[in-house]
């Protein structure tokens, strides 16, 4: 069944994205993607006090709506609730240099 889920979902997003130019259908089925199927993500974990790497995490990442109190996120299937700051990057996506001029 899980692969089912995981084969629709790749599916919509394709479909999606073949017949997307603009960039808000593209961040939607992102976000489609990333709600059913996940995506490969790297989560740091930061002290909100004194900015120091507290852990990281790389897997399947998916963040849970359904918390209403502090951040809730789905890494490989297992729940984190956290209350700390945090940085999600999506591996793979190549990142930009911001220049300060």
């Amino acid at each position: 069944m899980n692969l089912k889920k995981i084969a629709l979902a790749v599916g919509l997003v394709t479909v999606v994205a073949l017949f997307s130019a603009c960039d808000k259908v593209a961040n939607s089925a992102k976000n489609i993607q990333s709600d059913w199927v996940g995506l490969d993500r790297k989560v740091e974990l930061y002290s909100c006090m004194t900015g120091k790497l507290i852990k990281v995490y790389q897997g399947d990442v998916r963040l849970n709506p359904e918390d209403a109190m502090g951040t809730s996120l789905l890494i490989d299937g297992k729940k984190l609730q956290t209350n700390l700051c945090f940085i999600i990057a999506e591996i793979g996506v190549k990142e930009e240099v911001l220049l300060n001029n």
